[in-house]
């Protein structure tokens, strides 16, 4: 039986964003993931298209280029997915290079050419890192925000012109001598980068705020821009120094109260995921349905096993029977549409189930 090449792309692709559907989807209706992202609110149906766009889009980028399956990587940005500001995520989704769509995303004031002006300086390893982003093989872990620095609860206002160095990885501690939690905000040892909401308040001048890796050289780029009068808020992915006394380093202009919460962190994937998992095909019951007529069909996951992903099956074949929509619903999947066939048709949905 021949099957083209198109085809078979189709079925990959659909498998893929089927993935990242799931665990958006489970994290959609979750207030506390909810609270990540600001803007006006994006209908689920807007948010489907959207992710289906950006994992056909790099996808096959992040396999070929960093080695990574695109089912692990398309299901890691799940939850990233879920929560990002709709504005942030519309533009994601028109970006060109990979770099400024993750940037863009996770709410970065970016540009494509920006992000390709410095590959075109220098596209090491070590300016990758730099970045910041996945563009290293790094994975983004969403965390609920939780404080790390807060100079005004230990009452260190930032002086003009000095530098100071903090940690954002304690695991097993807390950071109430920063200010912040007494708990280690459940970031791991050692991420490459951390993602933080930080805010300027009661600045005594209008200046500049720069966060980077510690131990290396502060860089020009501003992180945060203040004026008197205004609390300003900016959230910032800021390359984390492993191995050494401190995680990064931060430096005003102008004497300043600081608050920093980290919300998530960038980690190398984990080498669980890259196992194989053992997996079976839960088949729906057959719905007998007549030309010009609508269906809804599900399948679901026997006990033990989780759905991962879905689809459906028509007999006889034809290309006329529509899917509308293709969704994870508890744990099963169900697919919907109408049978333009001209004659009547066979159809039952299909689960992937990967065993818990």
């Amino acid at each position: 039986m021949n099957i083209s090449k198109s085809v078979i792309a189709c079925a990959i692709a659909a498998s893929l964003v089927t993935g990242a559907y799931a665990v958006a989807s489970s994290n959609s209706g979750n207030t506390a993931v909810g609270m990540y992202g600001v803007g006006a609110p994006m209908a689920w149906p807007e948010r489907k298209a959207l992710i289906t766009t950006v994992v056909q889009k790099w996808s096959a980028y992040v396999q070929k280029v960093h080695g990574i399956k695109p089912q692990v990587w398309a299901r890691s940005m799940g939850a990233t997915f879920a929560s990002a500001d709709p504005a942030n995520f519309r533009r994601a989704a028109t970006m060109t290079t990979y770099e400024g769509m993750i940037a863009t995303l996770l709410g970065q004031k970016t540009t494509d050419s920006k992000i390709i002006d410095a590959l075109a300086k220098d596209s090491s390893p070590a300016a990758l890192a730099a970045l910041a982003s996945p563009a290293s093989g790094l994975v983004y872990t969403m965390i609920q925000p939780c404080r790390i620095i807060d100079t005004r609860v230990i009452d260190a206002k930032m002086d003009a012109n000095e530098e100071y160095d903090y940690e954002a990885s304690r695991p097993g501690g807390n950071f109430t001598d920063q200010g912040g939690s007494d708990t280690d905000c459940g970031v791991p040892a050692d991420p490459s980068a951390v993602v933080m909401n930080v805010t300027v308040v009661a600045a005594e001048g209008s200046g500049f705020l720069t966060l980077w890796p510690y131990g290396t050289a502060m860089p020009l780029a501003s992180s945060n821009n203040y004026s008197v009068g205004r609390n300003t808020n900016n959230q910032v992915i800021v390359r984390q120094t492993i191995g050494d006394l401190k995680d990064f380093a931060m430096y005003a202009n102008r004497k300043v109260h600081v608050v920093a919460d980290v919300v998530g962190y960038f980690a190398a994937p984990d080498a669980v995921a890259t196992s194989p998992l053992d997996t079976s095909i839960a088949n729906g019951v057959d719905n007998s349905v007549a030309t010009n007529t609508a269906y809804t069909a599900t399948a679901t996951c026997p006990a033990g096993y989780s759905v991962t992903g879905g689809g459906s099956m028509v007999s006889p074949h034809t290309p006329w029977v529509t899917v509308a929509e293709s969704y994870p619903t508890g744990n099963g999947w169900t697919v919907s549409g109408v049978n333009l066939s001209g004659s009547s048709v066979v159809v039952h949905a299909r689960a992937v189930c990967a065993r818990n």
